[in-house]
């Protein structure tokens, strides 16, 4: 998942999409559907305001992650929600990045493409409770890697309120300052 895109490339693929983006809506006011075009507008000024909150976080690594992560072919689609300003990461952002990046891999390597996957990732940031909270609904080819996952967590991180079952799974990232795992 860590490869290395040139700007060059990364503007063609922003192009791309915002191009697609266009060509939808154009669609939809040539059929003379107004409010499917203003959904597809407020769908994509959503998404676009959700892009500028993430690139505004401390560090690199972590926006361009999930930034560039539409563009690659994966079976599971992401979606995200910034909570907060954003300001109060406190815990080492490329560590956590690393974090997610291997849970990423392993999650659509585990996912089928023979259905739809979707992981909703919400960021909390909070002055005291700063967390992670995923939820995935799809189908899983081998869900044994949540556990692999798990065990693999080191401190600071820990996963709290896992939960899963057939297609779907949920738990929260957290981390303690102190570095003594579960508060």
């Amino acid at each position: 998942m860590q490869e290395e895109w040139d700007v060059v490339e990364i503007l063609k693929k922003v192009r791309h999409d915002s191009l697609n983006h266009i060509q939808i809506v154009k669609g939809y006011l040539a059929l003379e559907k107004i409010d499917k075009a203003k959904e597809a507008l407020d769908h994509w000024t959503d998404r676009l305001r959700k892009e500028s909150a993430l690139s505004g976080l401390k560090g690199a690594k972590l926006p361009v992650l999930l930034l560039t992560y539409p563009y690659r072919q994966w079976p599971v689609r992401l979606e995200y929600e910034l909570i907060g300003d954003g300001k109060s990461l406190r815990i080492e952002e490329e560590r956590l990045a690393e974090w997610l990046e291997n849970f990423l891999r392993k999650l659509n390597r585990s996912a089928s493409w023979e259905r739809e996957n979707v992981l909703t990732l919400e960021m909390h940031f909070r002055e005291k409770d700063t967390y992670f909270s995923f939820l995935f609904s799809g189908s899983l080819n081998d869900p044994s890697f949540l556990k692999e996952i798990e065990q693999a967590t080191e401190e600071p991180l820990y996963i709290d309120h896992a939960e899963d079952g057939r297609n779907r799974f949920s738990f929260e990232l957290r981390w303690n300052e102190n570095g003594k795992g579960k508060e």
